[in-house]
Order: structure tokens, then C-alpha cells, then sequence
């Protein structure tokens, strides 16, 4: 049995979706890993708010995990609003989420919520894993996502680690 959890991220017009596959016997592990990244007083990792030795020192546990990742990046186009560009980009998450038998979505504010369900339900009409989401300081494997997208969001020398471990999809 395998659980996918997914994230996303922005940077000027390009949008990424970010997918993270944890076999179950090894999620009680990766969560732990995870949780034991928090700071006294913390509630969630994210990367944004770290400073670099932080980030490094994350991004070296996420590594480390028994997962594997993709980031599916979206440059999104004249014209194509970003809620279009998500939509595309989820429909795309969809097509990989069928390798999982539950997947977690890093929830979003309610009117993206609806948004997700109802393209979700089209995609699986014919079945597909079971589905939620779940705040991102509720689910630590949503931490190691966000850890991967901003390395690759970041490139340099976190983006070339990473590439060790991620497989990017261009649509």
C-alpha cells in the first residue's frame, strides 16, 4: 500500500505540484523524522520561514526518506488565469495520485477546496484512492513535500540535491 501526499508553489508565472509517495510501512518513520524537525513552540515546517542551514539540514532529512517524488511544473501561459493553470496542473496530480491508494492534499482555502473536489471526482469517476485534505501542520509528510518544491523552486545547489530524488514532469 502506498500514500501520496502533494503541496504546491509559485514562482512568478511558473506553478508546481508537487507529489510525495510513501510506502505505509514506512510512514510511521517519515512521519516521525518529520515531526522531530519541529522547533519549541513550532506547529509545522515550512520552508519560506527557515533560514539556510535550517533548510539544508531539512531538505538532508527529506532526502533520506523511503519515498519517491515528482514535481509537476506548469509555466503558465498569457491569459491562462491561476486557478486555470492549478487545474491542470491537479488534473495532471490526478494521473499520478492512481499509483497510491490514499492521497493527501495540503488543504487550501474552502472555495479551492470545492475547486479540488469536484475535479477530483471527475478524474476518479472510475476509481481512484481515497482522498483528503488535510492543514499542512496536521500531516507531516506535507512538511517533506514543500521541502522538495522549494528546493527545485529555489534551483542552485538545493535543486541538484534534490534532483537526486525527484523526477520532474513538464506540462
Amino acid at each position: 500500500m502506498t500514500w501520496a501526499f502533494s503541496d504546491e508553489s509559485e514562482r512568478a508565472a511558473t506553478m508546481f505540484f508537487g507529489m510525495l509517495f510513501v510506502p505505509t510501512v514506512s510512514l510511521h518513520d517519515a512521519r516521525r523524522e518529520m515531526r522531530g524537525l519541529l522547533l519549541p513552540g513550532q506547529r509545522r515546517v515550512h520552508m519560506a520561514k527557515e533560514g539556510a542551514r535550517r533548510r539544508k539540514a531539512i531538505l538532508d532529512v527529506v532526502l533520506q526518506l523511503d519515498a519517491s517524488s515528482v514535481v509537476v511544473r506548469l509555466r503558465r501561459p498569457l491569459g491562462v488565469t491561476r486557478v486555470q493553470a492549478r487545474e491542470r496542473l491537479l488534473a495532471t496530480a490526478c494521473g499520478l495520485a492512481c499509483e497510491a491508494d490514499v492521497w493527501i492534499l495540503d488543504a487550501q482555502d474552502d472555495a479551492q477546496l470545492r475547486r479540488d473536489r469536484h475535479l477530483i471526482e471527475l478524474e476518479f469517476a472510475q476509481g481512484g484512492p481515497v482522498y483528503d485534505h488535510q492543514p499542512s501542520n496536521e500531516e507531516p509528510m506535507l512538511w517533506a513535500v514543500d521541502a522538495l518544491l522549494w528546493a527545485y523552486g529555489a534551483g542552485g545547489e538545493a535543486k541538484r540535491r534534490a534532483g537526486t530524488r525527484v523526477s520532474i514532469l513538464e506540462i
